[in-house]
């Protein structure tokens, strides 16, 4: 008998290295959604040798997550806590456009295990709408070929 997996599982956390003696992962707070998304770009070619027929044949990968979320206020808490807030995503992205180095990232899809994968927050938005709480959403090149182990075990 099939067991439907539930939506709240699909989490994202960032390897955090300054966290705790050694790094540790760090939850990406209150998402609405999460989604993976591979895309297998094809080269297509015509030509006398293929009797004018296309002909297709995989070229590169493009690979993606996007997430939404709620934007949530962690100035109670002295502006930050155990969860990656929008404020933080939005230094993370600054810091990999200064330095050009990916974040590594967790993606969890509940019992079928995690991807791991180095990768830039490409896009990044909020939206404030009035008499709605606050939401964005982001979308994270993935830089790799995703994997199932931890890197940092």
């Amino acid at each position: 008998m099939n067991k439907n997996i539930k939506g709240h599982e699909g989490t994202l956390a960032r390897w955090d290295a300054a966290a705790g003696t050694g790094g540790a992962w760090k939850p990406v707070g209150c998402l609405t959604s999460s989604a993976y998304q591979a895309t297998m770009n094809m080269l297509e070619k015509v030509n006398m040798c293929t009797e004018g027929q296309t002909v297709q044949s995989p070229q590169s990968m493009t690979r993606s997550v996007q997430i939404e979320g709620e934007v949530i206020d962690t100035t109670d808490i002295g502006g930050s806590s155990i969860d990656e807030s929008f404020g933080e995503l939005r230094e993370l992205q600054e810091t990999e456009h200064e330095t050009g180095n990916a974040d590594v990232w967790r993606l969890s899809r509940g019992p079928l295990g995690y991807l791991y994968f180095p990768g830039f927050i490409s896009d990044l938005s909020d939206s404030y709408a009035a008499g709605e709480d606050a939401t964005f959403s982001a979308t994270l090149t993935v830089n790799a070929k995703p994997t199932e182990t931890d890197p940092n075990a």
